[in-house]
């Protein structure tokens, strides 16, 4: 399985980007907690707002997952097909 991740500021272009159909293969938001708004954009812009007031730059990490020929994802998980 290859794994990609990478901090990353941006948090609009960030929820725009994974929550894009047209150039992601698989879209699916599994859950959000923590968070006043009830969807990705403004959790993220949440978030976003809250390392405002310290000095982190990139205060959000990103991590793309990029399974096998042969694998397929079942109830949130990723397994080899029989």
């Amino acid at each position: 399985m290859i794994l990609n991740g990478n901090e990353r500021g941006n948090a609009k272009e960030l929820a725009r980007h994974l929550l894009n159909i047209r150039d992601n293969d698989h879209v699916e938001l599994h859950d959000l907690r923590g968070f006043v708004s009830d969807d990705l954009h403004g959790a993220l812009l949440e978030a976003e707002a809250i390392s405002m007031g310290t000095r982190c730059i990139n205060h959000l990490f990103s991590l793309s997952l990029n399974p096998p020929e042969g694998h397929v994802r079942q109830g949130g998980v990723i397994s080899r097909m029989a």
